[in-house]
């Protein structure tokens, strides 16, 4: 089960995490974001925290803002994923976007499995394309 990781609307936990990267993030704004019911956000007393950003329904895209690095943001990731597939929140799918030149967070996914659809072309320049479904998830943590 994952550990002490919670749903949150906290904004001065969401702003401590999401405040470095706030350059580039393009057309985002913390108070819209947390005032959509779909979305989700979920945090640990650490202060790293993912958002699951409402898609479609069943899916969401997924973006992380961890302090822990390498095998320990793993770790977290993991228990992060777990909470989202297992808890009440009816997550299906999720999907992500990620610059090429952010290898370090194109090596999480591959940590945590998410399936390479391609490089795609965004406003933000190409991103690799990847999504991971609950079945996947359950799949590779029976």
């Amino acid at each position: 089960m994952a550990h002490n990781i919670t749903r949150t609307k906290n904004l001065s936990t969401l702003e401590s995490a999401t405040d470095p990267y706030k350059a580039g993030l393009m057309h985002f704004s913390l108070d819209d974001w947390i005032n959509t019911d779909f979305n989700i956000a979920l945090a640990n007393e650490d202060g790293d925290v993912a958002l699951f950003e409402y898609y479609l329904p069943g899916v969401v895209t997924g973006h992380y803002f961890f302090k822990a690095r390498a095998r320990q943001a793993v770790k977290v990731a993991k228990e992060m994923l777990e909470e989202l597939f297992t808890g009440d929140y009816d997550v299906k799918v999720i999907r992500g976007l990620t610059p090429l030149e952010k290898l370090g967070a194109r090596w999480m996914n591959k940590q945590l499995k998410f399936n390479s659809y391609g490089v795609v072309q965004t406003e933000a320049g190409p991103c690799e394309l990847v999504i991971l479904t609950k079945e996947e998830w359950s799949n590779n943590n029976e």
